[in-house]
């Protein structure tokens, strides 16, 4: 799940210019001698895992569909178990801890070895929360009781929002088990009344900053962060000002930051299928990136400018082992 960066107000989800061919990017600082200086012929016979120190798996649309691992997801995951090579699963799902996700993508048949390879939205967003709620303000989460209790634990302080009457801060997580049109309305009409009242609208920390995301069937579907521009477009006519979004998963840098940590180095290389989210989000931390066409560009369609161009463009998986997009970028 994943779309646009939300820093500055909303605007279209896809760039109005013109798409652009896939260019390539500089050489990393972080490139091995040996890449850089071995004859042609040896290029050839590398791949492009030989390339990073670690890839960034998004989940939705890349390795799942809803609960069922897409076709060569498992496979992949297990050649890489066998190599050694480290990955790690970068989702903005935020129905859970990284645990509840652990469990899931498991159950859905994928052989993550343990669960400090589950970088989430909800999991980065953890830390920020819990700041908010020491504190002392009232945050409300968009999300079920059950998501929020399980990342954040049970606080005085935290609450639903489609029943909070007043809150500081409301943190986006996911779409799933709960109403989400009776808890925008809410939210809505809370917006107003802090403005009306104060001036002032609360702010969001959103860990789930996906507005759309591939449903079944090659379906589209509104993410949990299309509140965002629905509070900014509901409230224009009163004056509102922009709202505050604090981005923890992708596109936001927090969540590529704890990937780097985890991996202790940025020769990291991001595989997603969302030009907004996986693709600008990892370029903007310093990333390389791929963009293959499943998921939500199941089609090949999605738009990018130069800031949303892909390093790489994969029809699959498979493609990061068999080279054959090393040494040349498409």
């Amino acid at each position: 799940m994943r779309v646009r960066a939300l820093q500055e107000g909303y605007h279209g989800y896809f760039p109005a210019s013109k798409a652009r061919p896939v260019q390539p990017q500089k050489e990393s600082a972080y490139a091995p001698t040996a890449a850089l200086h071995s004859p042609p012929e040896l290029e050839r016979a590398q791949t492009l895992i030989d390339r990073y120190d670690a890839i960034l798996f998004d989940a939705m649309g890349v390795l799942i569909s809803e609960n069922d691992a897409l076709p060569g997801a498992a496979d992949i995951l297990a050649q890489l178990n066998m190599s050694g090579q480290p990955y790690y699963i970068v989702t903005n799902i935020s129905s859970g801890s990284d645990e509840t996700i652990f469990a899931r993508l498991r159950d859905a048949g994928l052989p993550i070895p343990a669960v400090d390879r589950i970088v989430s939205a909800g999991g980065v967003a953890r830390h920020r929360v819990l700041e908010e709620l020491s504190a002392g303000r009232l945050v409300s989460y968009v999300g079920s009781a059950h998501a929020a209790h399980d990342i954040f634990g049970k606080h005085p302080n935290l609450h639903c929002a489609d029943t909070a009457e007043t809150f500081d801060t409301l943190v986006v997580l996911d779409d799933e088990g709960f109403d989400f049109k009776r808890a925008a309305d809410h939210i809505l009409s809370t917006f107003h009344r802090r403005l009306i009242e104060t001036g002032e609208m609360p702010r969001i920390i959103a860990a789930n900053a996906d507005i759309i995301y591939p449903g079944k069937n090659s379906s589209l579907v509104f993410g949990p962060s299309i509140i965002g521009p629905m509070l900014q477009a509901g409230l224009a006519p009163f004056g509102a000002p922009p709202i505050s979004v604090e981005l923890m998963g992708k596109p936001g840098r927090a969540i590529f930051e704890e990937c780097i940590a985890r991996a202790g180095t940025d020769r990291l290389l991001m595989v997603g299928d969302q030009v907004d989210t996986d693709i600008k989000g990892a370029k903007a931390a310093g990333l390389d990136a791929l963009l293959v066409t499943t998921g939500l560009n199941n089609s090949g369609e999605l738009r990018h400018d130069e800031n949303g161009a892909p390093a790489y463009v994969a029809k699959t998986l498979s493609q990061i082992f068999d080279g054959d997009l090393f040494p040349h970028r498409r």
